[in-house]
């Protein structure tokens, strides 16, 4: 028996279909359009089986740079985000308002791009590495925590409840009940923010951050 497509995907497709013409028309997209990148992208793609050795011991020098404004980042994002996924985690929090406090923080640090944060401390501290570095680990720090905290959230009440059982003060459920209970998200988490601190060191240097952007 042949089964046919039902309706709403033709409705579904039709939609998409329109948004990519009206799309199109807005950006000013057509065929001439097309035909001119494609004029001008050949001649530039040539370049690149020419290149000029001269600069590669420059170019070796801020790669390198560009290495350390992402580690560094990471170094400070930990520094930062260990005390504060304590203070955003509701089971853990020592009372509301340092919970909404915390959370609200860390909703600030993810909003701000990485390039806004090193333009202002570019303003501050002046250019160089050490504010692509804090650029990097304040916009971070608002991702880890947040996720660390979920994590801790997460872990069975009867984990904390079995510790504190034992006469264990607060430090001591969060460091033998807590962060033993999301061992592995912390170390996934710290190696993706890790590697994408590093690819966005790349392009701080648009604003003077450092880095071989």
């Amino acid at each position: 028996m042949k089964l046919r497509p039902k309706s709403h995907v033709w409705w579904i497709t039709g939609l998409i279909a329109l948004a990519g013409v009206l799309g199109s028309a807005s950006l000013g997209l057509n065929l001439g359009t097309l035909n001119s990148i494609l004029n001008e992208g050949g001649p530039a793609l040539s370049r690149y089986s020419q290149p000029d050795w001269q600069d590669l011991p420059r170019l070796f020098g801020r790669l390198g740079e560009t290495l350390v404004v992402g580690i560094w980042g990471t170094v400070i994002n930990l520094l930062l985000a260990v005390p504060l996924t304590i203070f955003a985690a509701r089971n853990l929090a020592p009372n509301r308002f340092a919970f909404r406090g915390s959370r609200e923080l860390l909703n600030v640090f993810r909003a701000l791009p990485d390039a806004l944060i090193a333009l202002l401390f570019t303003q501050g501290i002046g250019l160089g590495s050490m504010a692509g570095a804090l650029a990097i680990g304040i916009h971070s720090t608002g991702f880890v925590a947040k996720s660390l905290a979920d994590a801790m959230e997460r872990v069975p009440e009867g984990t904390y409840e079995g510790v504190r059982a034992c006469g264990a003060t607060r430090f001591q459920v969060i460091r033998f009940a807590a962060w033993p209970s999301i061992g592995r998200e912390f170390a996934s988490t710290t190696l993706y923010i890790a590697d994408r601190n590093i690819r966005v060191a790349t392009t701080l240097d648009v604003v003077g951050a450092g880095g071989i952007g």
